[in-house]
């Protein structure tokens, strides 16, 4: 269920398209911070369930932030978690979030580089 208007989801789905050709992301989805699917993208070897991302992006959102502040971290800028097969990140943009997964370990680096530029882009896009 998306909760903006269709053009502006249009170009969401392009930008995360875009991060995808720069980013080896198998899936990547815009959510809001109550964890409401805006926009969504995966390539066609993607196993991934955009509901199940929206949903665990909120629950990472809760827990990232609750670390930085018990931890005196300052403001959350992002969470990535890593797994024996892949990992996922979790980045603020503006006042949403935009959530990536991918199964090759190797590109993780450059997918959180390119994550935290496009999450600017998207941040901006949405507050327009």
């Amino acid at each position: 269920m998306s909760t903006i208007d269709p053009e502006k989801e249009r170009e969401l789905v392009e930008l995360l398209m875009g991060l995808t050709n720069y980013a080896d992301l198998d899936a990547i989805a815009v959510v809001s911070k109550q964890g409401v699917k805006l926009a969504y993208f995966a390539t066609e070897e993607s196993d991934a369930d955009p509901d199940l991302m929206a949903a665990v992006s909120a629950a990472l959102l809760v827990q990232g932030e609750m670390a930085a502040e018990k931890l005196y971290l300052n403001e959350l800028y992002e969470v990535i978690v890593r797994g024996k097969e892949g990992f996922v990140v979790l980045s603020h943009a503006g006042d949403f979030l935009i959530m990536g997964s991918a199964r090759d370990l190797t590109s993780m680096g450059l997918a959180v580089t390119q994550m935290r530029k496009y999450a600017m882009e998207i941040g901006k896009l949405l507050s327009k």
